[in-house]
């Protein structure tokens, strides 16, 4: 198996140690950290069948995306010595993409999960779209200012808690009485999930992490 393939295969199942290890050691060789972003993006690329509402592996796709996160933290990010945030700037250098677009993404003001917020923000950093994480527990105009300030398409609102949800509709109209109303708001997380895009008042609504990643590339923000 080639030492690329390795990589992939260890983020994939969720072996966080030995990826780590394998990380490094490509990186103190001949591996750049785009190939190195391309064999830990491969790696995810799989849990896409485990997302499904047919075939959802909760266990899988946690171990995958701490590794994931495991690499890029301590392989990835001092290979660049720079943030996380920023680590999509060197892959966007040699990649040949639509041109930049920006997203503003956090979980919620009252929750406080945010792996699945983490795993579509990395997603999205390696397929050229610029992040704003926010974090989580974040109000509505939080998301608003950030929204306006970064110019972005989109905004990513995350929740797990169902109690959150009512929060979320007054994003979308926030922005349009500030006249940014063509910023698309997407919604995703189990309990934005059970409800619905009329009641959230959002644009579009991800059932998983390439459900969003598949919006953000394809649909544009009517400027």
């Amino acid at each position: 198996m080639e030492p690329l393939d390795e990589l992939s295969m260890l983020v994939q199942k969720g072996e966080n140690s030995l990826a780590v290890a394998c990380a490094d050691k490509l990186l103190r060789g001949s591996c750049s950290v785009e190939d190195i972003v391309s064999a830990v993006s491969d790696g995810l690329a799989v849990l896409r069948d485990k997302c499904t509402v047919e075939n959802f592996q909760l266990l899988d796709v946690l171990l995958a995306t701490r590794a994931m996160v495991e690499v890029v933290d301590e392989c990835i990010s001092k290979s660049l010595k720079d943030e996380m945030d920023n680590l999509s700037n060197e892959h966007e250098k040699t990649a040949k993409a639509e041109p930049q677009k920006t997203l503003v993404i956090g979980t919620i003001q009252g929750d406080v999960h945010d792996l699945g917020k983490h795993l579509v923000a990395t997603l999205c950093r390696f397929n050229n779209i610029r992040v704003i994480n926010m974090g989580k527990d974040i109000a509505v105009e939080q998301f608003v200012k950030a929204a306006i300030k970064e110019k972005a398409d989109y905004v990513g609102v995350s929740s797990l808690m169902t109690v959150c949800l009512p929060k979320i509709k007054h994003i979308k109209t926030s922005l349009e009485l500030k006249g940014y109303g063509d910023i698309k708001v997407v919604g995703g997380g189990a309990a934005i999930q059970q409800s619905t895009i009329e009641t959230l008042n959002i644009d579009y609504l991800a059932y998983d992490a390439f459900e969003g990643l598949d919006y953000f590339s394809n649909t544009n923000r009517a400027r």
